[in-house]
């Protein structure tokens, strides 16, 4: 069925369309209002997508127009069709029974059968494996890309558009990991009523982005390092620690 209260919403937009140009920000502008989503923070929470670059499209700003999986994750966040989002054309919501198709799938042929991967984004600013390293916010850039086996992804029942990848600067998670891994993080998984005991999870901690394994004691729940130096002791879960997702997966290089 569809999402009738929604249509309503953008009803009135889309009739104002024949009456003025409407572009890719106004479109976006009007997805956010309709989806209820009140801030361009909350629509990069819901996305994935970094506010930085939702600014830049709503400001009509850069040299190019964004990239296809951007455009994708936007439009799953608002529940509209990525078409509609690109260039207007096309039913405005998004089908509800469609198959994922905001993560970029790419085809390779190998020995005359075709391997299907997904696209995922990679930050531009790497998150740090330790508090104690340099400060600084998370960005993805648009156009970096990690490919993962589309069968993978499937499997564990992950959304494309809610996976990034991070590359790991810092020692406090040594020997699970170590500098220059890359981790893949399911944003989608950062409700704080559902955190797993032991598991790892990319963070923000006072400011500072990092990996670290969340582990439950004493009725509380801990920021724990693996490295067993003292310097890198466990700090408390407070007020200021955001869920950025949970660690699913890890690609590292053996020479």
């Amino acid at each position: 069925m569809r999402n009738t209260q929604m249509d309503r919403r953008l009803c009135p937009s889309y009739t104002r369309a024949y009456s003025f140009p409407m572009d890719i920000s106004t479109r976006l502008d009007q997805a956010m209002q309709a989806a209820g989503i009140p801030s361009q923070s909350a629509l990069a929470r819901a996305s994935g997508v970094p506010q930085p670059t939702i600014n830049r499209i709503l400001k009509g700003t850069g040299k190019k127009g964004p990239e296809t999986n951007t455009i994708a994750a936007l439009a799953a966040a608002c529940n509209v069709s990525p078409q509609w989002l690109t260039d207007g054309s096309g039913p405005i919501q998004r089908a509800i029974d469609a198959p994922p198709t905001e993560g970029e799938v790419i085809g390779v042929s190998v020995s005359d059968e075709t391997s299907r991967f997904v696209g995922v984004r990679v930050v531009a600013r790497y998150i740090h494996a330790g508090i104690g390293g340099h400060a600084g916010d998370v960005e993805y850039e648009d156009h970096a890309m990690l490919s993962l086996p589309m069968a993978w992804v499937e499997e564990k029942r992950l959304h494309p558009t809610k996976l990034i990848a991070i590359r790991v600067i810092g020692d406090s998670m040594y020997p699970t990991l170590k500098k220059g891994n890359i981790v893949i993080v399911n944003t989608a998984d950062n409700d704080t009523r559902n955190l797993m005991d032991g598991k790892l999870y990319a963070v923000n901690h006072h400011g500072r982005p990092c990996v670290k394994r969340l582990e439950y004691i004493s009725g509380r729940w801990l920021l724990a390092s693996d490295n067993q130096l003292p310097e890198f002791r466990s700090r408390p879960v407070d007020e200021s620690t955001e869920i950025i997702g949970r660690v699913v997966r890890m690609e590292a290089d053996f020479i």
